[in-house]
């Protein structure tokens, strides 16, 4: 099942496996990865049904074949067109490869009905773009601490001989333990594996599973209680 959270981590991993080798900004990265693998197929699906149900004679005689790429590749960019702007987009791109087209009350309905469902989907997904945003900006700021961890549990292998998919994963996962509590350590390290069969070399799940165990292992504190001492120390430093 490929889960909101999973298709998160999979977006996650791929930015930041793209700044490890290009070293492009991480965020960039990220909204590269979102538009051409979380939200283009989602927007191409939904201009299909679209112009599969279509009742406006321009839209059904026109080159749909030029419409489709475009469409996609316009809402599917960053940054998003608003709930407000959506519709004033999804005019002029049926204006620009449908000339003629005129806005009686079917194909009214019919450009409302698409805004609405392109607006649903966007919804659906943020759950998926906030959580890969977490993950790559955490990972980002505390990429020096995750990265110590990786060295000191990993004894036989320094970070420069790690695999840069395998280090974007290990650091992933870790950056799950520290930073967010609710996630159990068993659901982290699973999907770790799986990012690992699906991205990496034969044995490389092994290898993560073993450093991922033990660094669950030797962190004394579990990660509820990390986070509530880190949340008691900013609290004591802000009455000081």
């Amino acid at each position: 099942m490929n889960s909101p959270r999973r298709r998160a981590r999979e977006a996650a991993l791929k930015a930041l496996y793209q700044t490890e080798i290009a070293k492009t900004d991480s965020n960039e990265a990220l909204y590269q990865v979102l538009s051409e693998t979380v939200y283009s197929p989602v927007i191409e699906a939904v201009a299909k049904d679209y112009l599969k149900n279509s009742k406006a004679q321009e839209v059904i005689s026109g080159k749909v074949e030029e419409f489709l790429p475009d469409f996609t590749d316009s809402l599917s960019s960053y940054p998003h067109e608003s709930s407000e702007d959506l519709p004033i987009k999804v005019r002029f791109l049926l204006e620009k490869h449908f000339p003629g087209v005129t806005y009686n009350r079917d194909l009214n309905d019919e450009t409302q009905k698409l805004c609405s469902k392109i607006g649903a989907k966007f919804l659906k997904l943020s759950g998926t773009e906030e959580f890969a945003k977490q993950l790559v900006n955490l990972v980002s700021e505390n990429l020096s601490n995750l990265d110590a961890t990786i060295d000191k549990t990993a004894k036989n292998w320094s970070l420069d001989r790690i695999a840069s998919v395998d280090k974007c994963i290990l650091r992933l996962s870790i950056c799950e333990f520290f930073y967010f509590p609710e996630i159990p350590v068993n659901a982290t390290i699973n999907e770790a594996i799986e990012l690992a069969k699906k991205y990496s070399d034969e044995r490389s799940h092994e290898f993560i599973n073993g450093i991922l165990d033990k660094v669950s292992k030797e962190n004394t504190l579990s990660k509820a209680e990390r986070c509530r001492n880190e949340n008691s120390n900013e609290i004591v430093s802000a009455e000081v």
